[in-house]
Order: structure tokens, then sequence, then C-alpha cells
């Protein structure tokens, strides 16, 4: 990728999406430019300049980017994320996508064939390189996530979230099983096994607490006499923690670096 100016292609424009927007176009310190933003909805973008508005995703490259980041729904990534790799660097944000292996593996192979990089971002996880770091070192991983009833999407699960009235544990197992069941709400636990141990090795449990207005994630790694222990709290804003802005932001910046593969950023 250029380290002068790259050009960044944007898949969703919520709360995130319209985040990294307004940093790019108003900071021009960060050696970025906008190639594109997709919108599924149409009216959010409306107000945007014309020639920066991708009206059908499949047109892409009709405005190239040096990195296409994905900041809507998991779909994405399984429609069109090996596509994307053919042409440019990708960074998912619905890191979730990835708990099917199939797609992993279309992926990574997609990136190394291709010479481009699917980044992961680090998704507001302190210490994520440090975990990618000991790999080969830990023999368990294990993340705790906690988080307010009203910032979990129960779509996906047969669970009521008016008969939670405590801290209750709804899920306990493999990270790879909890992506599907809540994949709003559990990027985080991905990104962990992305740069750890794998979805199948890392242990996930989430919390939904009606008592909370932030979001809590606890890691510990261990192996070899080596021991981490992390602690975030973050404030809420619906289903996306405060502190994830400014992370994904930094991502993106640090993905300006060149490679190929697959790189933690």
């Amino acid at each position: 990728m250029a380290n002068d100016k790259a050009r960044i292609g944007i898949i969703g424009y919520g709360y995130i999406g319209s985040y990294v927007y307004e940093q790019i176009t108003s900071r021009p310190e960060l050696g970025l430019d906008i190639a594109f933003v997709y919108n599924r909805s149409k009216d959010k973008v409306a107000a945007l300049p014309a020639d920066l508005v991708l009206d059908d995703l499949a047109d892409f490259t009709s405005k190239p980017a040096d990195l296409i980041i994905e900041l809507a729904h998991p779909a994405i990534s399984r429609d069109w994320g090996t596509t994307f790799l053919q042409h440019t660097d990708y960074m998912p944000l619905s890191l979730t996508a990835l708990a099917d292996a199939n797609l992993e593996t279309a992926l990574l192979q997609t990136a190394a064939t291709n010479g481009h990089c699917l980044y992961i971002p680090h998704g507001a996880i302190v210490g994520l390189e440090a975990l990618n770091e000991g790999k080969n070192t830990w023999e368990e991983v294990k993340m705790v996530m906690k988080k307010p009833v009203r910032s979990l999407d129960f779509s996906g699960v047969d669970i009521d979230p008016q008969s939670i009235d405590s801290a209750t544990t709804i899920y306990d197992g493999p990270t790879r099983g909890i992506c599907p069941l809540y994949p709003r709400n559990v990027n985080s636990h991905a990104a962990v096994a992305l740069g750890g141990l794998g979805f199948d090795r890392t242990h996930s449990v989430l919390v939904a607490d009606p008592a909370l207005e932030v979001s809590i994630i606890e890691i510990e790694a261990r192996g070899q006499g080596v021991e981490i222990q992390i602690r975030r709290s973050n404030p809420m804003k619906g289903v996306t923690g405060v502190f994830t802005l400014v992370s994904t932001l930094a991502s993106i910046c640090r993905a300006k670096a060149p490679g190929t593969g697959v790189q933690i950023c």
C-alpha cells in the first residue's frame, strides 16, 4: 500500500463509518483520502459528495482503494471478502464472520495469492499484539465480556432480555460458538481468537448485566510460566463501545504499512 495519501473505501456509514469519514476528511495529517463510501440505505449518504458515493458495491473497482474497510455486517465478508482481496487490502470490523473456518481460509489464501493483506483490527483490545506475539507460548486464553442487557442483540438466540434481572452468563464455551449467536456484539472475542490460539482453543464468556452502563472485557492468557491479564471498561453507544471509534481509526492508520497475508493492526 502506498504510504502517501492511502485511499480508503468505507462500507457502512453508521456510528463508526461516519466517524472514520469525518476524521479522514478533516485531518490531512492522517495522510488518508476517501476512495468511496457505500451504505445500503442511500439516505444516510445523500449529503456526501456524489463522486465519493458508491451506489453498487459491484462497482468498487471504479473508485480504486488502497484499503477497503467493512463497518457494516458480517455478510459483507462472506459475499465480497475474497473479491476485494483479489484487488486490494481488506479490513473487516465484523470479525465474527471469520468464525466460519472455510471463509477464514478463503480470505487468507486469496490475500496471499494476490499479494494483498487481510488486516485484523484490534477492536479496542489492549494488548492484542502481545497475545499475537506469544501465540506459541499460550496454553489457554480466556476472554470474559460483561455488557448491559440493552447493548446486546438477542435476535439470534432464544433468550428474552426482559427476563434478565441480574448478572447472567449467557454463553460459556469456545469462541467459534459465540460468534454466530451474537455477531454484532462479540467482534472483540473474534479478534482475540484470531490474534492468539484460534476460534476453537480460545474460551469465551458473555455476561449480560442490567446494572452495567459500560462494557467490561477481561482477558487472561497463560502458558510456560507466563501470564497476561488485561481489563478494559468502555462506555457504550448502542451495541458499540465508545473507545472503538478511536481504536478503529488507529487501526486504519497503522494499516498503511506495506505487507501481505494477515496482519494485526
